[in-house]
């Protein structure tokens, strides 16, 4: 009767496994504060695209201004 021999793990899979489980939750957090700021940039974007709009619009309506003479 042959008893086959269990098989170890090396240690630099056990080191990778452990800073798998380790790490896990901070690969998580990382990832979801780059979706955050994603979204936030987007919304940066979004609202600088409006204000050009809004800007551009005033300006095609708008008279020339007249500045007031100089001592007045």
């Amino acid at each position: 009767m042959s008893y086959a021999s269990p098989v170890r793990p090396s240690v630099t899979g056990t080191l990778r496994a452990l800073e798998g489980m380790l790490l896990r939750a901070g690969r998580q957090t990382a990832l979801a504060n780059a979706h955050a700021a994603v979204q936030e940039d987007r919304a940066r974007a979004a609202a600088r695209r409006d204000a050009e709009r809004a800007l551009a619009a005033v300006a095609a309506r708008a008279e020339p201004a007249v500045l007031p003479a100089p001592g007045t």
